[in-house]
């Protein structure tokens, strides 16, 4: 049984291939993008309980995206957890002015991901009920 459904976004794919191992080890299921097109795309088709999306990709950043899904309301509640090289105060504020709950930099510990992503899960099933 799935402990939930991850969408995983980066335009990196040994990135992207590490984090699905990770969580699927654990019992996630985990599907992936790698551009902020598709990354809005299989979030609407999928709706998954939460994304880790990075920041500096193509075809719509993840500023971009996370506005994207605010303003559609089947995806405007899913939570992002960024993970990300981006450091600059910038991008701290767009996070928080979009609603992202975790901003993790890139090198990353994956305990501290891991941490994020059960209490990101456990939270959105609460606020469900």
């Amino acid at each position: 049984m799935s402990k939930g459904r991850i969408l995983v976004v980066d335009d990196e794919p040994e990135i992207v291939r590490s984090l699905s191992i990770r969580l699927e080890s654990v019992g996630y299921e985990v599907s992936a993008a790698y551009d902020g097109l598709s990354a809005t795309r299989k979030a609407m088709e999928e709706k998954p309980e939460l994304i880790i999306l990075d920041i500096g990709m193509p075809a719509g950043n993840g500023h971009v995206v996370v506005e994207r899904l605010r303003n559609i309301d089947e995806t405007s509640r899913i939570p992002v957890i960024y993970l990300t090289a981006c450091t600059n105060d910038e991008d701290y504020r767009k996070a928080r002015e979009g609603g992202v709950c975790k901003y993790i930099t890139k090198p990353f510990d994956s305990d501290i991901l891991l941490a994020a992503v059960d209490g990101q899960i456990k939270r959105g099933r609460e606020l469900a009920v």
